[in-house]
This record gives C-alpha cells, sequence and structure tokens, in this order.
C-alpha cells in the first residue's frame, strides 16, 4: 500500500509543527530579551529541539537529514544543561566544577553522534548506542526540573522561586503528563496514536519563555490558586448535581424518572430553592480563599482619594501615603522621598514626618537610582535590575542602592513630567511578592500623592511668602518706630539742651539772691520763718537743676567706650548693689546665667546704668512684693528666631504691667506715670542700647506682669576698644 502524504502528515506532521513552535518560541524570546544570558541558551535549546522533530519529518527518506536529527537530539542535552546552569538560578556553582559538568555532557554528546556515526551500518551495535542515547536524553531531561525544584525550594529571591515554580508546572503539564499518557497507551493497549501525546510538550517550552520574558510574574500564584478552587468547586458543584439527578431519578422511578415531563419542573425548582444558599457558601468560600488578609481596593482607593484632596501638611500627607502602604501592602520598610529645591536633593520621610540621618536618608540629583526613575518614568521592581534589559548595564549600581535603602519597589512620584519623589517599599512581611493589582493601586497612589504633594508644597511655600513678608512688614514697621523716635529724640534733645541752659541762668540769679537774703535775715526778725521759706526755695532750685542735669545728660548722650565686657558679670555687680532695695520690698530675685555666653564689645559703665535702671523700674513695679528673674542666654527662641549671632538679657517681673496704648510710649522722654520720676531713665537706657547696635523688647500684659528683654550683637568684636565716635557714626544714632 502506498504511503500517502495524509499518512505522512498523520505520522510526523504533530512532531514537526511541534518542532516549528519551539524554534518560533526560542526566536522570539531572543528577540525580546537580546541582552540576557538566558535567552542565547534558551534559543540554542530550542534550536536543537526543532532541528530534532524537523529532521524527524524526512530523516527516513534522505541520509543527510537523518544524521541531522541525531546530531541535535545527542546535543540538545548539552544545550539543556548550559540553561539549567543560568535559568531560573545563576547556579551558586561556580569556576572549575561548573566547566567541567559542561564539558562532560559536551563531551559525552560527541563520543554518542561518532560512535553513531561510525557503527550507523552495524545493527548490533548501533541498537544498544540507540538506547543509551535515549537513556541520556531522558536522564538530561530530568535534571532541568529537578534543578527547578531545588531552586524553588531554596531560592535567593522572590523571583527566582516565582520562575522555578513556572518551569516547574511546565515540566508537569509539559512533560510528565504526557510521558504518564504514553505509559497509559502502552501499558493498557489504549488504541491513540503516540504522536498526539506530544502536543502538550509545547507547554515546557511556553513556561521557560513565559518566566524569561515576563519577569514580573505577579499573579501566577493567584492564577493558579484561583485555578484550582474554581476548578475544585465546579467539580463539587457538578457532582452535587448529578447526586441530585440520580437522586431525584430514583425518587421518580415509578412515575417515568426523567421521561416524566413533570421531572424536570420539579428538580430545577428544588435547585434554585437548594442551591440558592449554596451559591452564598461558594462565594463566601471564594472571598475567604482570594480575599483574607487583604485590603478592599474600592475602599483604598476611595479613602486615598478623599485624603489626597483634603490634606496641606506634607508631614500628613506622607504619613498618609505610609499608612495605606502598610496597611494594604504589609510591607517593610516603607519611606517616601521628597524632592528638597533648597538642598537639591531627595530626602526620605518616615513615617510621623521623621527624617532620618541614617544611611540613604538622602539621594542627590545624580544618584543612578534617580536618574533612572527619571528616565523610565515606572516602577522599578528589585528583580528588574537582572531580569529588564533596561537596567542590565547599572545593575551592580542599582542594586547597591536597593540594598542601601531595604527596598524591592520603589513607585515613582511624577508632576508635570518632573520626579518630586519616590515611593520605597521593602519585602512584604508574608514574603509573598507584589501583584499586579498590588501595583495598580500604588500606582494610583502615586498619582493622587504627587498631585497632594505638589499641592503641600505650594501652600507651604505661599505660607513661607506670607510669614517672611509679615515678619518684612513688622521689621519696617520698627524701623520707621526707631527713625521716628530716633528724630524724635533727636529733635527733644536739643530743645531740652536750650531749654536747660535758658533756664539755669536765672536759676543762677535766683539762688544768688536766695544766699543773698538768708545772709542778710541772719540777724533779723522772723529770720526763722524767712530761712523756712527761703529753705524751700533751694530746695526747688535744687530739684530743677537735677533736672536740668539729666537733661542736658539726655540731649549730649556721650558715645560708649568699647571694651571687652562679659554680661554675667555685671549683671552680678548690679545684684549685688540692688539686693537690699529687694528684700526691703519683698522681691524674691531668680538669677540665671548662661555660662556659655560670650564676652563682647560693650561699655560696661553705660549697660550697668541699663541694667540699674531696667531693675530698679521692676522693684517701683511690684509695691507690695513679688518675683523677679533675671535670665542670660546667647539663643533665644522667642525672640529673633534664635539667632545665635546675639545675647540676651530677660528680666521678668510679676509687678502691676503696662497698659497696652503705653507700651509704644515708654521710652518717650519725660513720659511717665509715677509719682516722683522725670521720664528720662528708660529714653536714657533706649539710646545706650541703640549705640550699642542692640534693641530692647518689652511685653506686658496689665496686672499680669512685664518682660524686658535686652539684645546685643555678638558678632561684634572687630569693635576695637575705645571705637566710640567711629561706632556712633556707623549707627548714625549720634546728636
Amino acid at each position: 500500500q502506498k504511503f500517502s502524504t495524509k499518512d505522512l502528515l498523520l505520522v510526523f506532521g504533530v512532531i514537526y509543527i511541534i518542532g516549528v513552535i519551539f524554534l518560533l518560541i526560542g526566536t522570539m524570546v531572543l528577540h525580546v530579551k537580546p541582552h540576557l544570558r538566558a535567552s542565547k541558551a534558551f534559543f540554542f535549546f530550542c534550536a536543537s529541539i526543532c532541528v530534532w522533530f524537523v529532521g524527524s519529518f524526512n530523516g527516513q527518506a534522505v541520509y543527510f537529514f537523518d544524521q541531522i536529527t541525531f546530531f541535535a537530539l545527542v546535543f540538545s542535552p548539552f544545550f539543556g544543561i548550559c540553561l539549567m546552569f543560568i535559568f531560573p538560578s545563576d547556579t551558586k556553582m561556580r569556576g572549575v566544577t561548573r566547566n567541567l559538568i559542561v564539558l562532560l555532557f559536551l563531551f559525552i554528546s560527541a563520543i554518542l553522534f561518532i560512535l553513531q556515526f561510525i557503527f550507523f551500518d552495524t545493527y548490533e551495535i548501533w541498537k544498544y548506542i540507540n538506547a543509551i542515547i535515549w537513556i541520556y536524553v531522558v536522564v538530561s531531561t530530568m535534571i532541568f526540573p529537578i534543578s527547578s525544584l531545588v531552586t524553588y525550594m531554596h531560592p535567593s529571591s522572590a523571583l527566582e522561586k516565582q520562575r522555578a515554580q513556572i518551569i516547574l508546572l511546565g515540566c508537569i503539564f509539559g512533560l510528565l503528563v504526557p510521558a504518564s499518557a504514553v505509559a497509559c497507551i502502552t501499558v493498557f493497549k489504549i488504541s491513540l496514536p503516540y504522536n498526539l501525546m506530544a502536543l502538550p510538550v509545547i507547554i515546557f517550552p511556553v513556561s521557560i519563555a513565559y518566566a524569561i520574558v515576563k519577569h514580573k510574574l505577579f499573579d501566577i500564584d493567584v492564577i493558579i490558586e484561583k485555578a484550582l478552587t474554581y476548578g475544585l468547586l465546579t467539580g463539587a458543584v457538578g457532582g452535587i448535581f448529578a447526586l441530585t439527578v440520580l437522586g431525584f431519578n430514583v425518587a421518580f422511578a415509578k412515575y417515568g424518572g426523567w421521561k416524566n415531563p413533570a421531572f424536570f419542573v420539579i428538580l430545577s425548582g428544588f435547585l434554585v430553592i437548594a442551591l440558592n444558599p449554596l451559591k452564598n457558601r461558594i462565594q463566601d468560600l471564594v472571598d475567604l480563599t482570594f480575599f483574607r488578609k487583604k485590603y478592599d481596593y474600592r475602599g483604598t482607593v476611595e479613602e486615598v482619594s478623599y485624603a489626597m484632596t483634603s490634606l496641606l501638611s506634607l508631614e500628613k500627607i506622607i504619613d498618609k501615603i505610609i499608612g495605606i502602604v502598610e496597611s494594604t501592602m504589609f510591607s517593610n520598610p516603607v519611606s517616601v522621598f521628597i524632592y528638597n529645591q533648597d538642598l537639591g536633593s531627595y530626602e526620605r520621610y518616615f513615617k510621623d514626618g521623621e527624617v532620618r540621618s541614617a544611611p540613604g536618608a538622602e539621594l542627590e540629583e545624580d544618584n543612578i537610582l534617580v536618574q533612572q526613575l527619571n528616565f523610565h518614568g515606572s516602577e522599578i521592581f528589585k528583580e528588574d535590575l537582572i531580569a529588564d534589559e533596561r537596567y542590565i548595564h547599572n545593575s551592580q549600581r542599582l542594586t547597591t542602592e536597593f540594598e542601601r535603602l531595604s527596598s524591592s519597589l520603589i513607585i515613582p512620584l511624577f508632576f508635570k513630567k518632573q520626579l518630586i519623589g519616590f515611593i520605597a517599599l521593602g519585602e512584604k512581611k508574608s514574603g509573598l511578592s507584589y501583584t499586579s493589582r498590588d501595583v495598580k493601586l500604588l500606582k494610583l497612589l502615586a498619582n493622587q500623592s504627587a498631585i497632594a504633594i505638589e499641592n503641600a508644597l505650594a501652600f507651604k511655600l505661599v505660607e513661607d511668602y506670607a510669614k517672611k513678608l509679615e515678619k518684612t512688614n513688622k521689621e519696617l514697621k520698627d524701623t520707621q518706630a526707631q527713625l521716628v523716635h530716633a528724630e524724635k529724640m533727636s529733635a527733644i534733645g536739643q530743645l531740652a539742651a536750650g531749654v536747660a541752659h535758658e533756664i539755669r541762668n536765672p536759676l543762677n540769679i535766683i539762688e544768688g539772691a536766695r544766699y543773698y537774703i538768708s545772709t542778710y535775715m541772719m540777724d533779723k526778725e522772723n529770720a526763722e520763718v524767712v530761712g523756712e521759706y527761703l529753705e524751700y526755695i533751694k530746695h526747688e532750685i535744687d530739684r530743677t537743676n537735677r533736672l536740668i542735669d539729666s537733661l542736658l545728660k539726655f540731649s549730649k548722650a556721650e558715645p560708649p567706650y568699647f571694651e571687652r565686657v562679659n554680661i554675667n558679670s555685671v549683671l552680678e555687680n548690679v545684684v549685688i548693689l540692688v539686693r537690699k532695695q529687694l528684700s526691703d520690698n519683698r522681691i524674691a530675685l531668680t538669677l540665671r546665667l548662661d555660662e556659655t555666653l560670650p564676652t563682647i564689645m560693650a561699655d560696661p559703665n553705660q549697660l550697668w546704668q541699663v541694667l540699674i535702671n531696667i531693675i530698679l523700674n521692676a522693684v517701683q513695679a511690684m509695691p507690695k512684693g513679688g518675683d523677679l528673674t533675671v535670665e542670660t542666654s546667647n539663643h533665644w527662641e522667642e525672640f529673633a528666631g534664635g539667632d545665635s549671632s546675639h545675647i540676651y538679657i530677660h528680666f521678668r517681673d510679676t509687678g502691676v504691667g503696662i497698659d497696652k496704648e503705653d507700651i509704644t510710649k515708654i521710652f518717650d522722654p519725660f513720659f511717665t506715670k509715677k509719682d516722683m520720676g522725670t521720664g528720662l531713665g528708660l529714653s536714657i537706657a533706649y539710646k545706650i542700647i541703640e549705640k550699642h547696635q542692640g534693641r530692647i523688647i518689652v511685653e506686658s500684659e496689665k496686672g499680669s506682669g512685664t518682660i524686658f528683654t535686652i539684645e546685643l550683637p555678638s558678632n561684634n568684636n572687630n569693635i576695637n576698644a575705645g571705637d566710640a565716635d567711629e561706632q556712633q557714626d556707623e549707627t548714625g544714632t549720634g546728636s
């Protein structure tokens, strides 16, 4: 009987098609991942299988094809071993051992091919060689799944475990199942063509190709779990349905069984009633299987959307991002990097707004990880570094960064194509990999967060500008008030000098007349009465002269004589002088002196005058006694924002306080609400501190006491001792 083309295709066609598919799969993988060693090894493996299978299609007709087929057959184990050493894990076997194993398989393949070629015409010998070749092929084929199983049991990373899992599934369905089917056909003599059993072999190269090309195998566990669960559930429901039908058929046997038209009506009603609760139970079982300890995707999305549109604080946004990631992904650690324009780098934030100074706390703009995120604009898995050709060339540097950050996944935060930060996630606490559902949620979170962070940064910028503007306005008002006050003081000083001069001349005349009258009336009648009135005149003349002296002293305001001064020492001397007055007025003094206070250039006598004046004012403000606290510091957060270029002397009393409307007037000359006093003490103190390039800050509340703070520069060491006139000219405070 003639062997037709139909018969040829029936016998060898399946093998031919499988061989072509092997070659197509190998070529596709090499094209998609040309830089990977695994792709090249897999291509040669597929090519050898292709030549082997395709050659079998016409090997019986042409001797040349038969030899090529045999060559591919004996060398396919060698290419398989080469692939095994690279994939799914780059085996830990190194150096001489690895090379010796490869050379051993190369040697065995070459020897078998040569022996087959030599003894091709000697059937008795050739059949033993052919048997050895098939044993060699089968044993070599088993090595690959065994190696994958070892990798699956002892992986060095989650990626290796997933790759091994894919390949093991491919081995089971592509090798074990067909082999078992062939064994069953042979043992039980089932009438089925053997060549059809080869079709599932395609699953084997497809699994390897999938593991190489799709290195992000996030959903393979879910796919397998769902397939098995739904398969079992389908079988269970089918079994229940079959048993129900069988039971009804037995119950209705005397009524004709399933042939009775009412049979299916009653059966359908029963199934609707009985299986509806069962459907709910099945759904609960599915939910328990797939969603136990999982996040509510929709609820999480709503939470993210609400939070990111309602928060304006950068710290709160970062806390929310980390909180959502931790509660949904169960990752550890989780941190957020935000670009700091002032520093020109990315700062690392943890929960509660904590910026850590640990390694990896900052990443510069030229960091390799930042560059790759900017360039590719997508998430980076740690597994990408060894499996994605985009990162192959920088794999070592990127791996170092991932390890430094203790991260396995980086999600970028882009706003208008600008990388404003990124989220760094560590491994899941469960040891599982991130799924595509996880990545989808993280990308949504990243998009929402980028907008929220940009809004927060813009809000903070506006807020900072508003604070700076407010501070500038305050400084401008203070400067303006100081200028007005200085002009007023200068005018009053000139007026005081003129008035003092004009008053002193007639006072001298009056004093001369008083003296003459007192001398003349010494022996006269009523001398005692007249003398008493003359004494009144003398008292008022003396008081007026003291006022004139104060006026002249205020108007002239001698410039300070600078020398190196220890403020603490000056204060201690002042306290010694006023201690009796404090005790007599039942005032408790608390003195806190900062020992780290630097020495400054100042006039100790003028500062002594200022300190005495302020303390005596505090005493007069506490007629019923109280507490007075004097403190020095070189860092006062409340004043000047904690500027360390100044020193501060702080006076706090518990006296009667100052009316709010009077605070701006207390440094004006002659302003006083005391029964006694000229109202020039604080004016003179103000001018002295002003000439020292300092300022006096007053805070008071009626009935609660007053706080005086003297601020003096500590960085004026460039002033030489005695530089009074120059300093006066520089500050513009001279009269």
